[in-house]
């Protein structure tokens, strides 16, 4: 329960209505695919699983005016940094 509110706390976000263990994050926060340089806007996080906590995050390309999400999960962190 500690490690959540320390989370929402300092990420400044914001807790989704419909599922209190997911939040949105208060402040834009870029996260960058060390392979690939590709950046990506972190959208939410769920916390449902403190110990596997997962990232929701988009981009989106104006060539093709499309949005592309992806969850990154705990055992995937180690390929992104922060942008």
């Amino acid at each position: 329960m500690i490690a959540k509110k320390y989370l929402t706390e300092s990420l400044a976000g914001i807790p989704k209505r419909d599922n209190p263990d997911k939040f949105s994050i208060g402040r834009h926060l870029l996260i960058r695919d060390k392979s690939t340089g590709i950046e990506y806007t972190v959208s939410d996080i769920d916390i449902a699983d403190e110990l596997n906590p997962q990232i929701t995050c988009y981009r989106y390309d104006p060539e093709d005016a499309t949005t592309f999400y992806l969850n990154v999960d705990k055992n995937d962190f180690d390929k992104y940094e922060l942008a």
